[in-house]
């Protein structure tokens, strides 16, 4: 059976590289294209100038809105594709100065509430930041609007940090909590929502890059938390 377990072992290592470089070049040769829609369809205005009607208009509009979404779409496909081949420097990393300068990122109504004390990591800086910076800007997008709060835990385990990002929303729908991590997906309807849906999906596959592991909870009677462990060291991917 161990020679076996090797074999699939290793052949689903080669599916996943063929993936990555199958998103890769696909969302890297589909950018081309979709900026020539959005360029086409604006020379088309142009020439058609005052004699535009306005239901055409209207829907030049709309086609050039859904070029600006497949064209993030492709974004975060590249994005995706990236997580195990980009910003693989690891360097000491100040928790607390990393979520203060995230906190400092977030519009200045937003109260986020960090522990006062938190150690040093010798990690991935830049993909751990990435992370935290996507949970703390979903968070802030949906918080209560008329009075936002997030609140971060650190909790120190034996092998990992165990990060927890809270906010004040409405929260997930319990159908939806194993579906949100998912490429794409998005609670609301996408054009209700000027987001892809990728955020989350990027953030797990960073996060299980790294050697943790991510998920959502509902909270009551309000909000969402997004949990998240990650490997104080060593790390299980240099």
């Amino acid at each position: 059976m161990e020679p076996h377990a090797a074999a699939c072992s290793k052949q689903l290592e080669q599916l996943k590289k063929d993936f990555e470089e199958f998103a890769y070049i696909v969302s890297h040769d589909m950018k081309a294209p979709v900026r020539a829609i959005v360029n086409l369809s604006q020379w088309i205005e142009e020439d058609l100038g005052d004699h535009l009607p306005p239901d055409v208009k209207h829907n030049m509009d709309l086609l050039r809105n859904r070029a600006f979404r497949l064209e993030r779409m492709i974004e975060a496909l590249l994005q995706y594709s990236r997580v195990s081949r980009y910003d693989l420097e690891t360097g000491p990393t100040d928790l607390l100065e990393l979520l203060l300068a995230l906190k400092a990122e977030l519009p200045p109504h937003v109260q986020v509430d960090v522990p006062a004390e938190l150690p040093v990591l010798l990690t991935y800086k830049a993909k751990l930041r990435q992370v935290l910076s996507q949970l703390l800007q979903n968070a802030s997008f949906f918080t209560q609007k008329d009075r936002p709060k997030i609140i971060v835990r650190v909790q120190e385990q034996a092998e990992f940090l165990l990060f927890e990002v809270t906010d004040n929303g409405d929260g997930i729908p319990a159908e939806a909590l194993s579906k949100v991590f998912t490429l794409f997906y998005t609670v609301c309807p996408k054009d209700k929502v000027d987001t892809v849906g990728a955020g989350l999906a990027i953030s797990k596959k960073t996060v299980q890059f790294a050697g943790g592991t991510i998920e959502a909870l509902a909270n009551e009677p309000e909000g969402t938390t997004i949990r998240f462990t990650w490997p104080k060291g060593p790390l299980t991917n240099t």
